[in-house]
């Protein structure tokens, strides 16, 4: 005789029940209030905010610190770069990244817009250059400061910029754009020249140059980055790598079969 459904046989541990609602209440939102969460799980506030703490524990929720809201975590971005569409994009661009550092002395990000966040996929790092611990793998920076952030940000549609750009501006320190006029015209300006470097706005002395990857739509797939020692990295006003990375983004849509001036 046929068993019955397996789950029917299975002891269910209520507290693991529930922290997996919570975190199912974030599918297809970038960021909740306790009381939507609460309302989204049906469960009571005191034991919503108690599952919340736990799971930040362990990196699973994170919580802005300016407009207190919850999001998905560093530890649920890390698996997240594991399903087929990240894991594909790491292994296509990993040489990218390879010799794009050891070419440059410089340490090479590949990035993604994901969950209303800038994510880091991938870093490498060569070790006669210096560096960049800024961005850690499955990490996010806040999306007005950094190369690859702001280039991310300028590429989204308006009404997402709208709605991401009061609650993303954090001070790293005095070289950080904290003006929401001002991040309008420079994501403005990043669209206008298709590049974006950022001077010593996350970490003083340090520069990151950053460049899209379109897909055949006009849609950003990724970013790629280089970042170091400021000197190393600017003459004057100009970024000295600029046109070493157009070339390679060209050559990542050529081996991703995306073909056109995009």
């Amino acid at each position: 005789m046929a068993s019955g459904p397996k789950a029917s046989s299975t002891p269910n541990v209520r507290a693991v029940t529930r922290a997996l609602e919570v975190l199912n209440s974030f599918a297809g939102r970038g960021s909740q209030t306790l009381a939507e969460v609460t309302n989204a799980t049906g469960l009571d506030k005191g034991t919503t905010r108690r599952l919340l703490i736990t799971l930040m524990q362990s990196d699973f929720i994170a919580q802005d610190s300016i407009t207190h809201q919850y999001k998905l975590g560093r530890a649920i971005r890390e698996l997240a770069s594991n399903v087929e569409d990240a894991r594909d994009l790491r292994v296509i661009l990993r040489p990218v990244l390879e010799e794009l550092a050891v070419d440059l002395s410089v340490t090479a990000f590949l990035s993604v817009f994901k969950d209303d966040s800038a994510v880091c996929l991938d870093r490498v790092h060569d070790m006669r250059g210096i560096e960049v611990h800024w961005w850690t793998v499955g990490g996010t920076l806040p999306l007005n400061v950094g190369g690859a952030p702001k280039l991310l940000l300028a590429y989204q549609p308006d009404e997402v910029v709208e709605r991401l750009i009061d609650g993303s501006i954090a001070r790293m320190n005095e070289m950080s754009i904290t003006s929401r006029d001002e991040l309008i015209e420079r994501l403005k300006l990043i669209r206008d020249r298709g590049w974006e470097c950022a001077v010593d706005d996350v970490a003083l002395g340090l520069t990151a140059l950053a460049i899209p990857i379109f897909d055949r739509d006009g849609s950003v797939i990724c970013a790629l980055s280089v970042a170091g020692l400021t000197p190393q990295m600017m003459r004057g006003d100009e970024p000295i790598y600029l046109e070493r990375l157009q070339k390679t983004a060209a050559k990542v849509r050529r081996d991703l079969g995306i073909h056109g001036d995009t």
